[in-house]
């Protein structure tokens, strides 16, 4: 699949104790506030295996101006005012141009 102008956002955000849970279904509903039809490709919610307060998200986007778009939201931006304090400290992230993609993402 042609990656074309795809965005791609790595998070890695650290909960406090025993707050995972909490921090994972904020995650979600801030997915869920975006809308169906956002831009938003791929949406992946993982937790570490050695660090059980410790969730990794991956988001795969159409383009930055989607991502842009969506994130800036007021719906989206109230969840994420509610992420921040469930935060043992600040999220670490990246973002990128998706080289190559395979899976089963359609295109529009």
């Amino acid at each position: 699949m042609s990656s074309g102008n795809m965005f791609s956002v790595y998070g890695r955000m650290t909960a406090l104790p025993g707050r995972r849970d909490e921090l994972i279904t904020l995650l979600l509903d801030g997915f869920r506030a975006g809308g169906e039809d956002s831009g938003l490709l791929a949406y992946s919610v993982n937790t570490a295996l050695d660090e059980p307060d410790t969730v990794w998200l991956t988001q795969l986007w159409i383009d930055k101006e989607a991502h842009d778009a969506v994130t800036r939201s007021e719906p989206v931006a109230a969840v994420t005012r509610r992420v921040l304090p469930l935060l043992a400290q600040q999220p670490e992230g990246s973002y990128g141009h998706a080289v190559h993609v395979h899976g089963r993402i359609t295109e529009s």
